[in-house]
């Protein structure tokens, strides 16, 4: 599974924004921070006191969508900070679906085994993506969701990743297809170029970018057959594996991730396919549920043109329905998640959006970005962090609608 921090370093420098030089008078005055920011007392996952959170009701407002980031797949404080947020959201705001950065085919069959009795935090070893499935910080989420499920008010789970890279989906994505197929009387998975396909999916999912020109035409025939059957199947049940909408979603990621691995489309088709994804379960399975997603910050972010990312396509559908909370921080340590060492913050500039945080003398703040005053510095291009702690120009409501700041980052601890 680690073979997805590759692409993912790809991801990285394709979207690091020109810089600009701003100069050193260009630091922004405390009062235009603290005018618009919400003083956090913990990130503790286990403080229940949601005093410090309840001003958040009223930044969110009606929001349908709320979108989590991190800096890196390696910030143990982030992770505490999303875990205290997302209970405070599931108890406090009734929202009711957690979608995560990984498979959404594996995170459906995650949850088929929850509703079965058995326990989140057996069920994702290996078949969520491992910087959360063995982070220690984000287990308590995974604790808090068990206990949740004897409740009448459970926290549902869905992944929107078009990436399929664990366990649940070497051993059971084909099958499962196929009984769809065989149950809805399809004759494709009887076909000699069946075969091809299935092994073409293992590669896709097993990461395996080689391919010979015969067998991705072949492979891109089924595909096209599956999705025409599947489009005129039209079968809409709860149960996802006899949903063909479901499954044109993991066929249209499936492709995404081989035509991205071949070379016949751009590695950021991957969030287009993601944000497509989300898009359908917000409209149809989820389409009268309020729903959180967990993301790279460089998934959720947007105005970063040419480069569009999830948070761009969401943002355009769901436009104020939808509020995505970035993530930062001054100084301290994260792991790198593809040498999985540590990694020393540099500090950051006298002039930038992380300085004047750090002037506020608050360990953990949140900037509103979508109730500005006009005039307001933080519309203008500051310095500030976006991925991996490294210092940018950016227009930061352009990019997102809160900045969430952690004055000291402690690395995960891989369990």
């Amino acid at each position: 599974m680690k073979n997805i921090l590759l692409i993912f370093a790809l991801f990285v420098i394709a979207c690091t924004p020109h810089k600009e030089k701003i100069s050193e008078s260009e630091v922004i005055k405390t009062d235009q921070i603290i005018s618009n920011a919400i003083k956090i007392n913990s990130i503790s996952t286990y403080d229940l006191d949601f005093s410090d959170l309840v001003a958040l009701k009223e930044v969110l407002g009606d929001s349908r969508v709320v979108l989590l980031g991190e800096q890196s797949h390696g910030d143990g404080s982030t992770y505490s900070a999303k875990v205290r947020l997302i209970k405070f959201l599931h108890q406090e705001m009734d929202f009711e679906v957690m979608a995560f950065e990984s498979g959404m085919y594996d995170c459906a069959k995650i949850w088929q085994q929850m509703q079965a009795g058995k326990k989140m935090k057996d069920e994702v070893i290996n078949s969520m993506f491992y910087m959360y499935a063995t982070s220690a910080e984000v287990k308590p989420m995974f604790n808090y969701m068990d206990k949740q499920m004897g409740t009448p008010k459970p926290l549902l789970l869905c992944g929107m990743d078009s990436q399929h890279t664990g366990e649940k989906s070497q051993n059971l994505l084909v099958a499962d297809l196929k009984i769809f197929l065989e149950e809805n009387e399809s004759e494709i998975q009887k076909q000699e170029s069946w075969k091809i396909f299935e092994r073409k999916v293992a590669d896709i999912i097993k990461m395996n970018r080689n391919v010979n020109t015969q067998d991705k035409i072949t492979f891109y025939e089924v595909i096209n057959n599956l999705k025409k059957e599947l489009n005129d199947n039209n079968s809409n049940a709860s149960d996802f594996l006899y949903n063909s909408n479901f499954w044109i979603q993991i066929i249209n990621s499936l492709e995404s991730q081989g035509r991205i691995y071949w070379g016949d489309r751009d590695n950021m088709d991957r969030d287009r396919q993601m944000a497509a994804n989300m898009s359908w379960l917000l409209n149809d399975t989820y389409k009268d549920k309020k729903v959180i997603i967990w993301a790279h910050n460089g998934h959720i972010a947007r105005g970063l043109d040419p480069i569009l990312l999830m948070g761009h396509f969401l943002k355009e559908e769901f436009k104020d329905d939808l509020y995505a909370i970035g993530f930062t921080g001054y100084n301290g340590e994260y792991i790198d998640y593809v040498t999985d060492k540590k990694v020393s913050i540099a500090k950051p500039s006298s002039s930038s959006i992380e300085q004047s945080f750090k002037n506020l003398g608050w360990n953990y703040a949140m900037v509103d970005f979508k109730n500005l005053p006009e005039n307001s510095m933080l519309k203008q291009t500051l310095k500030g962090r976006l991925i991996n702690y490294k210092e940018q120009s950016l227009i930061f409501p352009n990019i997102f609608d809160g900045l969430f700041y952690i004055q000291t980052t402690i690395p995960t601890v891989r369990e």
